[in-house]
């Protein structure tokens, strides 16, 4: 990998990362452990940590979603489907 890839990889990571709420960070880094356990084995090593970063903060997004109620009518459909 070039060093400005490189660079750039490190500034996406980082940008991803700004915007987790301390409250979520933990629960979406145990999850994000969880999804790239089976994946890193796929990927080369430079992307884990982008990966991984890339993960928590979809994750942190959509606790943060779910806390804001942005999701709720969703959730609704999808439990009636299920019953």
């Amino acid at each position: 990998m070039s060093d400005d890839h490189e660079e750039e990889l490190r500034s996406l990571v980082s940008h991803l990362g700004a915007g987790i709420r301390d409250t979520h960070y933990q629960l979406a880094y145990d999850a994000a452990a969880n999804v790239c356990s089976g994946t890193f084995d796929m990927i080369p090593i430079d992307l884990h940590d982008a990966v991984h970063v890339a993960v928590i903060a979809g994750y942190a997004a959509a606790l943060s979603d779910l806390e804001e109620g942005k999701l709720d009518d969703q959730v609704r459909e999808r439990s009636e489907i299920i019953e």
